[in-house]
């Protein structure tokens, strides 16, 4: 009886053993298969939460440009119909003097000039020639003597004379040979001339008063008279620009002209009128400035001014053209940036999707963190953005 109640009391504590064994495996399983949903639970929330997308979009841009012409009025007022800038003229008179040497020299051709002896060799002939009578070599070369003189026959005389041709050709000397008369060639054999000495001065190295040199010294009374002016009219305002300056010369005196020969120097004497055109530059700037937008399109948008704008004057119409260039770019419609319309889509979907637009150049996509691969399902995850 013993052994059967102990075998039983065995059996129960084996069975119970056994039940415990079987719920503390299920309550581990259960317990590993409630860590599990956890963590995916716990990944799904992180992914939707943490999930971002920033999409930014390049629109097209351009560049448009605009010109005006604007008068220049000493009283602008509100009531001007057109637009104006402020402005006036002022003027001054100058004058200045000043001396310069002469630098260049020359070799000039000239006509060479020395003595001839003429003879006479006739029995009965008293020859009278008169001044400019030509003589002439067997070489072509022609002399003309300067005054009159009369050689009765058998005699002979010795007179000044010069070459007919300028130049070098002109320095002859005793070895040129005879010179017959030219309107006696049929004397030649009697009466007939020979060089006394040498002929000179065929070419001669000369200081001369080139055109070059004197337009020079009037570009430096000009310049002169207009420095003078600008000292004088910046004294009483400071926005005068030399460059503004318009000068009038008046008057030019020489004591010497172009080409003048054999002078050491020259004195120039200048007198002008020089005026200045005083403007508002600024005001010219935000006039052609504020006309630019006016002429954008409704469909673009103005994002800034490339450069400064170009003023130019014109001195004579008392105007300035005033010229400026912007860049803008097209609008972007707020009905094409609507989150909802890429939710799901990965990064090639999205470039299709925007770059098929027209006036958008470009698309830039960063998704994050680094395992997000498409566009997030929360339209308050998704930053559409335009770069201006």
């Amino acid at each position: 009886m013993d052994i059967v109640q102990r075998t039983q009391k065995k059996i129960e504590s084996s069975r119970k053993k056994l039940v415990k064994t079987i719920e503390l495996k299920s309550y581990r399983k259960l317990a590993v298969n409630f860590l599990i949903l956890t963590i995916n639970l716990i990944i799904i929330i992180l992914y939707f939460s943490l999930s971002q997308a920033k999409i930014v979009i390049v629109p097209t841009k351009e560049e448009i440009s605009h010109s005006m012409s604007l008068p220049i009025k000493e009283e602008v007022s509100l009531n001007d119909t057109e637009l104006a800038i402020s402005g006036n003229i002022t003027a001054t008179k100058v004058e200045d003097k000043k001396s310069f040497p002469i630098e260049s020299t020359s070799t000039v051709e000239k006509n060479a000039t020395g003595n001839i002896t003429i003879y006479n060799t006739t029995r009965d002939r008293n020859q009278i020639f008169i001044k400019e009578t030509r003589f002439q070599n067997d070489k072509g070369i022609e002399i003309k003597i300067n005054q009159q003189i009369q050689i009765a026959p058998g005699g002979k005389a010795t007179v000044k004379a010069y070459a007919s041709e300028k130049g070098k050709n002109g320095n002859i000397n005793s070895e040129s040979g005879k010179f017959q008369v030219v309107a006696l060639a049929y004397l030649k054999d009697k009466i007939y001339a020979e060089v006394d000495g040498e002929f000179t001065g065929g070419e001669a190295e000369i200081k001369i008063l080139t055109p070059a040199e004197f337009n020079n010294a009037k570009k430096i009374i000009e310049d002169s008279l207009l420095d003078k002016a600008w000292t004088i009219l910046s004294q009483s305002n400071d926005d005068i620009k030399k460059e503004n300056l318009v000068i009038e010369i008046t008057n030019i005196d020489s004591d010497a002209n172009p080409e003048d020969e054999n002078i050491e120097s020259f004195t120039l004497q200048g007198k002008a009128q020089v005026s200045s055109l005083v403007y508002d530059k600024n005001r010219a700037k935000e006039i052609i400035q504020q006309e630019l937008i006016k002429k954008i399109p409704p469909d673009k948008i103005f994002i800034d001014f490339i450069d400064e704008p170009i003023i130019n004057i014109n001195k004579d119409e008392l105007k300035v053209t005033a010229s400026a260039t912007a860049q803008v770019q097209r609008k972007i419609p707020e009905s094409i940036l609507n989150q909802k319309d890429i939710v799901g889509m990965n990064e090639e979907e999205v470039q299709a999707h925007f770059t098929r637009i027209t006036g958008i150049r470009d698309v830039q996509i960063k998704f994050w963190p680094f395992w997000v691969r498409s566009v997030p399902n929360l339209a308050d995850h998704i930053d559409i953005e335009i770069k201006r």
